[in-house]
């Protein structure tokens, strides 16, 4: 079009720019607005220069993405909030946080307004390199005063703390969070809940499932069977137990690897009657077990000595078309031997 001697008006320019960069051709789209600058006869809007901006940055380029900001400038055409931002989200990712803070400071000396995306970049640069401390600083001198924070700041820097190992500072920001009336998201919950598990803490963990449920925030299966996973590995069969039950009354459904990790509990718990309970509930609500399930329920009537089960169960396996690990097969038939010798 442009080799034809034709130039795209600002409205043909621009979307051409955005389409191309959104594919990833960056250098196209920049080669596109070259030429049609030397024609001299369209005048551009922030938007092309920040969808080159935001493409270079995308594919890493920063040196290019830098001098499209410059070039800006120098011709008449004042970066806006968007193009800052699109720079403080390169710098905070890639962790460059002196030129993150000079761009941030440069901000405020040019006029342009910081809005909540420009702080959580801070924030995020800040907690990502380890400065937990500072951020909160940031979020509780800066962002509220502004009136900026929101659920995404403070989960960022409950985060920061958890990975700190500074578990009760991420608590007490949560209740803050509660207090000073900015509500606790999904993400909040599972970030605490995950790290009160790790900790050991199961009982916090479960007060805390609970308050999330009571404000109507309702966990994925996903989510629930990490819980219940967790809960079972520590040996806390039965918190698991009632949160499993938890799962199905605020009707979320449990799925086949629910049903194992409840299953392993009580296998690791010599409670096989309970884990054959379940594996015959999950088969009546339409479940079919898999290779793990039958594993788990093989191996703990294995340990209980209940080998005529134990071999029913195996053979219901084989007709399914799984097969047995030659480990645990060998210990079912090392076990019936031991028996037939004794």
């Amino acid at each position: 079009m442009v080799g034809k001697g034709l130039s795209p008006d600002n409205k043909a320019c621009c979307a051409l720019v955005v389409g191309l960069c959104e594919v990833g051709k960056v250098d196209l789209a920049y080669e596109l607005v070259v030429e049609v600058i030397k024609g001299g006869n369209v005048e551009f809007s922030t938007l092309i220069y920040n969808a080159l901006v935001s493409g270079f940055c995308r594919i890493g380029r920063i040196d290019k993405a830098q001098a499209i900001k410059l070039f800006m400038t120098e011709n008449e055409c004042e970066p806006d909030l968007v193009t800052y931002n699109v720079l403080l989200n390169y710098f905070c990712n890639e962790l460059m946080l002196q030129e993150a803070d000079k761009l941030f400071k440069k901000m405020e000396r040019s006029g342009i307004r910081r809005d909540v995306y420009s702080y959580n970049q801070m924030i995020k640069g800040l907690c990502n390199t380890n400065k937990p401390d500072k951020a909160y600083l940031l979020m509780v001198n800066k962002m509220e005063a502004d009136g900026s924070v929101d659920a995404v700041s403070y989960n960022t820097v409950i985060k920061a703390f958890c990975k700190d190992s500074h578990i009760g500072k991420a608590y007490n920001l949560f209740e803050d969070m509660d207090r000073k009336g900015i509500a606790p998201d999904v993400v909040t919950f599972t970030t605490l809940i995950k790290n009160f598990l790790n900790k050991g803490s199961s009982g916090i963990a479960k007060t805390l499932l609970d308050r999330m449920s009571g404000k109507g925030l309702l966990p994925d299966c996903i989510f629930y069977t990490t819980i219940i996973d967790h809960l079972c590995k520590r040996g806390k069969v039965e918190t698991a137990c009632s949160v499993f039950n938890d799962m199905i009354i605020q009707g979320v459904g449990p799925d086949v690897i629910s049903y194992n990790a409840l299953i392993n509990g009580f296998c690791k718990s010599k409670r096989v009657t309970e884990a054959i309970h379940l594996y015959e509930e999950m088969q009546s609500k339409g479940f079919s077990p898999d290779e793990t399930t039958f594993k788990l329920i093989i191996g703990g009537l294995i340990c209980e000595k209940k080998l005529s089960e134990a071999c029913q169960v195996w053979d219901q396996m084989m007709e399914k078309g799984f097969t047995l690990d030659r480990a645990v097969s060998e210990t079912l038939i090392n076990a019936i031997h031991s028996i037939d010798y004794a």
